[in-house]
């Protein structure tokens, strides 16, 4: 792990025009991308981004499915900017669950509730297992396009 200050001081350096290889080989940083993370979460965060934060943010079930959504219809790798994630890499981890079906809203805390507030509360639910199904499909149907579009050109001969 390295310091928010020696953090500071390779993205100066950096900035200032020094390679990132060199400066990989003198602070012994080994990730080849790490450098450029430190610069990402530093234009999104300022200082604090570079802070190692021990604490896990918790994001909720619909801004997962929200930031998912957002990122197959833009087209995008992954979101941080827009979304001010610290570790974009964790949006890969909810669109693999939510393909497995293991990504799925926290159960809440046990509340009296009226009716009312009970269908209400299940509306919601539907509503957005109805868009995690939605999500689903279209990811499903891009798959299959992708696999029918491969096998067809395995099926082409070589024009020689």
């Amino acid at each position: 792990m390295f310091s928010a200050k020696i953090k500071q001081r390779v993205l100066s350096k950096y900035l200032q025009g020094s390679s990132s290889l060199l400066l990989m080989k003198k602070c012994g940083i080994k990730g080849s991308a790490t450098i450029y993370q430190w610069l990402t979460r530093f234009e999104i965060f300022g200082v604090q981004g570079l802070e190692h934060c021990r604490r896990k943010t918790f994001y909720d079930y619909s801004f997962k499915i929200k930031v998912i959504k957002w990122r197959q219809e833009h087209h995008v790798s992954y979101p941080v900017m827009d979304f001010r994630l610290k570790q974009p890499m964790i949006v890969w981890d909810w669109e693999r669950r939510l393909i497995e079906g293991r990504l799925k809203p926290a159960k809440g805390r046990s509340l009296k509730m009226t009716d009312k507030s009970k269908q209400s509360k299940t509306l919601k639910q539907l509503q957005e297992e109805n868009e995690l199904l939605r999500i689903r499909v279209a990811y499903l149907e891009k798959l299959e396009a992708l696999a029918q579009k491969k096998s067809q050109t395995k099926k082409k001969p070589a024009n020689h």
